[in-house]
């Protein structure tokens, strides 16, 4: 979600996509915007719906060297 986009919903609805109040160390996901989806096929296969949220894991395994 843009930030554009971000400011019209606040407008728009009268919420913010974040609590005002929002606690360090807490984890909190802004409503997402239907404008860009997955397929329902990659959407299964990526593990979301959403672009904006598909953010692989690329760690390592205990041991692993970079």
């Amino acid at each position: 979600m843009n930030e554009s986009m971000m400011h019209i919903m606040a407008k728009q609805y009268g919420i913010s996509p974040l609590p005002e109040d929002a606690t360090v160390a807490m984890a909190y996901v802004p409503y997402q915007i239907k404008e860009n989806m997955y397929s329902a096929e990659q959407g299964i296969s990526e593990g979301t719906m959403f672009p904006e949220l598909n953010k692989p894991f690329e760690g390592m395994t205990v041991g692993e060297s970079k």
